[in-house]
């Protein structure tokens, strides 16, 4: 019944990766793409976007299927996030470390605010180890500011090494009033 639950857990998360809105270039409204920490590009998304979401690496790996990050302006202060990654085969270890940046005016640049680490470990006698979801919100860091998401999703297969993705989104104003 369980490993049940957990397959439409996991098919319900893939289908919503699916339904997502993407924005991408072409928006004339947008600020320019801007340079971020570690040299990594971002664009600043307009004022009325919610949420940004980003998948890691285009290709599918020997271990893992994707890994995703969204960030989300959820009003009045709060910063949704979710991240998540999923592999085609039983893995290990799963560990997501989660960045999230605050973008500077005066210095044009990324600044790390805070981190978040997550670790998921097989033990004997449990299902398969083949995704990990975390989704949470944080409160009390400053408004009217462009926040972004940056992670290292990385996989450790049963027989050594390590695979890994970097998604990023782009950076999404966080409001001291209703999300608009």
């Amino acid at each position: 019944m369980y490993k049940k639950v957990k397959f439409l857990f996991v098919t319900f998360i893939c289908c919503f990766m699916f339904f997502i809105t993407a924005y991408a270039g072409g928006n004339n409204n947008s600020k320019p793409t801007l340079t971020g920490a570690k040299n990594e590009e971002s664009v600043l998304l307009p004022e009325t976007v919610r949420e940004s979401t980003a998948r890691g690496g285009t290709a599918r790996g020997n271990y893992i299927s994707s890994s995703m990050l969204n960030i989300s302006n959820e009003g009045y202060g709060e910063i949704g996030i979710l991240a998540m990654t999923l592999c085609h085969k039983p893995v290990k270890k799963i560990r997501m470390n989660v960045y999230l940046d605050r973008w500077d005016e005066n210095t044009e640049s990324w600044v790390q605010v805070d981190y978040y680490y997550f670790t998921y470990e097989y033990k004997e006698g449990d299902d398969d180890l083949i995704d990990a979801t975390e989704s949470f919100s944080v409160l009390g860091l400053p408004t009217g500011c462009y926040y972004r998401l940056r992670s290292f999703n990385a996989v450790f297969p049963f027989e050594g090494g390590v695979e890994s993705q970097g998604p990023m989104t782009d950076g999404i104003l966080i409001t001291d009033g209703p999300a608009v």
